[in-house]
């Protein structure tokens, strides 16, 4: 009995002993966005998001968002465009850090973020992350937070992503598909 069981232990445990698939810098995903914002009504809306590898250590990335604002602000429309480093820290762990100019059309406001953070392939089906935040637009107060993400892969190239952020004025959560290559 006890080597039956440790027999199968060992066979259920053979996908998670195979080394975590990599960390791809490139993919686009596709969002349904809630904000639960500090003195405002809770809101819903759609994002686009997307990320391009330049080389090993550099990546692009580029967002669009659209809430569903109640008056006095109607479908709040938000871009980003901006650049991350990565690099790993251990075997499937990098330390990453992104930094992006972000306009809010809507408000006719801009500025900047910042994040810093660790992503990490946690098994071949399952990566994380979590970092710290930092944003700023003009004439809006700054905005602090703490994320964390995760996404399961159905596949090397389709997965489904999730994201929760805390921050000073706002809290969120988005989830939705990735297609990574």
């Amino acid at each position: 009995m006890k080597r039956t069981a440790l027999a199968l232990a060992a066979l259920l445990a053979l996908p998670f002993a195979s080394q975590a698939a990599d960390l791809s810098y490139s993919w686009l995903e596709a969002d349904y966005v809630h904000v639960n914002p500090d003195n405002f009504d809770n809101t819903d809306g759609v994002a686009l998001r997307g990320s391009g590898a330049l080389n090993d250590n550099f990546n692009v990335i580029a967002g669009w968002s659209r809430l569903n604002n109640d008056a006095p602000f109607k479908d709040q429309k938000t871009w980003y465009l901006g650049a991350g480093y990565h690099t790993p820290v251990a075997d499937q762990t990098d330390l990453f850090t992104d930094v992006a100019y972000i306009k809010n059309t809507t408000l006719d406001t801009d500025g900047y973020g910042v994040r810093v953070g660790l992503r990490s392939a946690l098994t071949p089906k399952f990566e994380g992350a979590a970092w710290v935040g930092y944003e700023k637009l003009d004439h809006v107060d700054r905005n602090a937070s703490l994320g964390v993400s995760g996404q399961y892969k159905f596949t090397q190239n389709f997965g489904l992503a999730a994201e929760a952020r805390v921050a000073e004025n706002d809290k969120s959560f988005l989830v939705g598909p990735r297609l990574s290559f």
